[in-house]
């Protein structure tokens, strides 16, 4: 039996009861009449990206819950990607596999060694594009919750940014063992995976992160190109803390 299709909207569940009818994204009536080609009566399943879901039938031009609305919170602790700036489509896909991979948070970096460099407007349309791109993969892998998109920063705006609690890893070859500093910090609320560019971070930004209380932390014996870290380290990470368990 085929799955129902899963719809993120643009509005809380929390309040809602069964038997409510509730509105869809325009994008969202088109991909579901012309390419799903729900009919009126199918089951269907809604979530509103904080992570409220609920099962309903397609009215036509709307879904009416069949039951009321669950909560499914995140796994703790929390975690977070900064990918650094690449070529072409290559941060859309980092987006794209992080957030099918359960990450909270993402943000846009800018280094030292990044090639691309972004003005305000398009570090600004950057963002509105990865909300997209996050928004399409939390439905395709059915989240409940989709990850919060943040404004593309440099790294000392990402450590600045850090909140209580928070462990900020940089991946940088031949540093320290992930598996070993995951042990150190076993309380961590939130956790930061930092991506540098194809040329890895600089000397000077990994002694300004490490002084500023980031880890230094190797993904393994190889290199690995920068869109490919991130979920590897994504993937890493929730294994070791307990986020897939």
């Amino acid at each position: 039996m085929s799955l129902a299709p899963y719809l993120h909207l643009d509005e809380l569940l929390e309040d809602r009861r069964a038997g409510e009818v509730v509105a869809v994204p325009a994008a969202t009536l088109h991909h579901l009449t012309r390419v799903l080609r729900v009919r009126p009566g199918d089951a269907v399943v809604v979530a509103d990206g904080r992570g409220g879901q609920a099962a309903g039938t397609w009215t036509g031009d709307a879904v009416s819950l069949t039951q009321a609305p669950e909560h499914l919170p995140p796994p703790r602790p929390t975690l977070g990607i900064a990918q650094a700036l690449a070529k072409g489509r290559k941060v859309d896909e980092v987006v794209r596999q992080a957030t099918e991979l359960g990450v909270d948070r993402i943000t846009g970096l800018a280094t030292a060694r990044c090639v691309v460099r972004l003005d305000a407007d398009k570090a600004r349309r950057a963002q509105q594009r990865w909300t997209e791109v996050a928004r399409a993969a939390a439905e395709q892998s059915r989240r409940a919750t989709r990850p919060e998109v943040g404004a593309v920063t440099d790294l000392p705006g990402l450590l600045a940014g850090a909140a209580t609690g928070e462990v900020v890893l940089l991946a940088h070859p031949r540093a320290a063992s992930l598996v070993a500093v995951l042990g150190a910090t076993p309380d961590a609320r939130h956790i930061t995976i930092a991506i540098g560019p194809e040329g890895g971070f600089s000397d000077d930004e990994v002694a300004v992160a490490t002084d500023a209380g980031a880890h230094a932390v190797g993904l393994g014996s190889s290199v690995l190109r920068t869109e490919h870290a991130a979920p590897a380290a994504v993937a890493a990470i929730a294994a070791l803390t307990g986020r897939w368990g």
